[in-house]
């Protein structure tokens, strides 16, 4: 029987800096109010909110009025609800779905270690403060050329050297009249490098920017064609854009201080690739991770928990033919990773390619460095094991809401298919109706069983307003993109008539 679900709709997707997701905003801290306790878990204030803003809501509870928001809060407890009431339930036996809630656990282990140790412990001061609010307000005009490559570079240096100017050579380069163009703004969350190259000092009218090295190998030369500066004009706006800037000076000084740090890590830990194996490898993967979005749709479909993450971990073992599993593709100071090893940790961390679009021919060196975060992250994740982050407050609650989510998934779907005859004319249901005919009573059953260990922070719950603009949050190069699960499709009840107040 097949379990409906609802039609995407239009919706703000918004991509989040790792910086911006490092500095406290998607670890839930269950040491602040707690809005909701069910059993031995607990729903926050936070959670309520990110649970509620960060992913779409269905149209059943998509307002901010006081129905709405007991909407929102009764299947936040019908999540834990069915978790509790289901503690067996198979998905919890399946060996990919636990590798993922470990890469979920590990991955907030490597933001709690970011935050532990970069973002608590920066501060600006006035005088960076006077200087950066300066520019704030201020939009580049920068015309740019990208070279795919150390030869290209050499190339250009060769040329400049010999008296060709920017126009010039760009013109050759793109065989065309027009130079790529765009502009900056100080709040634009770009490649680090770009970013302080362009605002770190003061830049005169066709300069042009020394070549920069990116992420994913690139070189990016840049020329300053202008700015326009906009100053904030009323005092409210003067007052948000030096908070603005406080922040973002925080998280771009963390971002230094953490790569110290990281470098102090791995300072001694050396990568070496099996080039015989590397070789044959990296072709055989371009037709799995180049394939069309269709197909990659419908293989994701495969596992509930890939579909709605959007995490591909497909191994090459699913292609007929190839190398054999036991082959070292890679050694790490002395230890060799198989092609076995090296998949099955890929359940745990899927790759994560600095450049997001790239041709068969580009995808070799793309790999190079996939496999070079990949090594960081876990060398990464040791030290955070070491330091006991597996046991902090907010990773363990962040590791147990992700795994009660799709369990309680696994639970609505299994009571729908012992409920609904799949012979009969109820697979014809909409997604509403199958929630008021089947899961809104299921819910106050669950409601009722639970009741004596429910506790509600009503005085805290009238408080809360909400935002009615459809979003969803999602964060860039991490292996689990999603902030927060989607939103839990259980119930429509909008009564709050079980549980006790929660004793202030």
């Amino acid at each position: 029987m097949n379990i409906p679900t609802i039609k995407a709709t239009p919706v703000i997707i918004l991509g989040v800096a790792l910086l911006l997701l490092l500095s406290c905003e998607s670890v839930p801290t269950p040491a602040g109010e707690v809005l909701a306790q069910v059993g031995d878990r607990v729903i926050t204030k936070e959670d309520f909110m990110r649970r509620s803003e960060y992913t779409m809501r269905p149209d059943y509870c998509s307002g901010s009025n006081y129905i709405h928001k007991k909407i929102i809060l009764n299947s936040l407890i019908a999540e834990k609800l069915l978790a509790l009431e289901n503690p067996q339930s198979a998905i919890q036996a399946d060996a990919d779905f636990n590798a993922y809630i470990q890469g979920r656990q590990e991955q907030t282990m490597r933001q709690w270690m970011y935050k532990k140790q970069a973002y608590d412990v920066v501060e600006v001061d006035s005088t960076e403060m006077r200087r950066a609010n300066r520019l704030a307000s201020r939009t580049y005009d920068i015309q740019y050329v990208t070279l795919p490559d150390s030869n290209a570079l050499k190339s250009w240096n060769q040329a400049t050297g010999d008296g060709y100017d920017f126009e010039t050579l760009a013109k050759t380069l793109s065989v065309s009249d027009s130079i790529p163009q765009r502009a900056f703004s100080w709040f634009d969350r770009e490649d680090q490098t770009i970013w302080s190259a362009i605002f770190d000092s003061e830049h005169q009218k066709g300069e042009v920017i020394e070549p920069i090295l990116l992420e994913n190998g690139q070189n990016i030369i840049m020329k300053i064609e202008g700015w326009v500066d906009r100053p904030a004009v009323s005092e409210a706006s003067k007052l948000q854009q030096w908070d603005d800037v406080h922040t973002r000076l925080l998280e771009v000084k963390a971002d230094g201080v953490y790569t110290r740090y990281v470098g102090s890590i791995m300072a001694d830990i050396a990568l070496t690739l099996n080039r015989e194996v590397f070789k044959p490898y990296s072709v055989r993967s371009a037709e799995l991770f180049l394939r069309s979005s269709e197909e990659k749709e419908r293989m994701l479909n495969q596992a509930v928990w890939n579909a709605e993450e959007q995490v591909f971990t497909q191994s090459l073992n699913d292609l007929p033919g190839g190398i054999p599993s036991d082959a070292v593709l890679f050694d790490v100071n002395g230890d060799s990773w198989s092609i076995d090893r090296f998949e099955s940790y890929l359940k745990k961390h899927p790759l994560v390619f600095r450049s997001r679009k790239m041709s068969h021919r580009e995808f070799p060196e793309q790999l190079k460095f996939a496999i070079a975060d990949l090594i960081r992250d876990f060398y990464i994740t040791d030290e955070a094991y070491k330091l006991g982050y597996d046991k902090v407050p907010n990773v363990v609650q962040s590791t147990q809401m992700w795994q009660d989510h799709y369990v309680s998934r696994q639970g609505r779907n299994d009571h729908l298919r012992s409920v609904i005859d799949s012979s009969s004319d109820s697979l014809k249901l909409s997604e509403m109706d199958m929630l008021e005919d089947y899961m809104d009573p299921y819910v106050d059953s669950l409601q009722e069983k639970y009741s004596d260990v429910i506790s509600i922070n009503t005085d805290l719950f009238e408080k809360l307003e909400l935002s009615t603009i459809p979003m969803m949050v999602s964060n860039r190069n991490v292996p689990f993109p999603l902030a927060v699960p989607a939103f839990p499709r259980l119930t429509t009840d909008n009564k709050l008539d079980y549980g006790k107040k929660m004793e202030q």
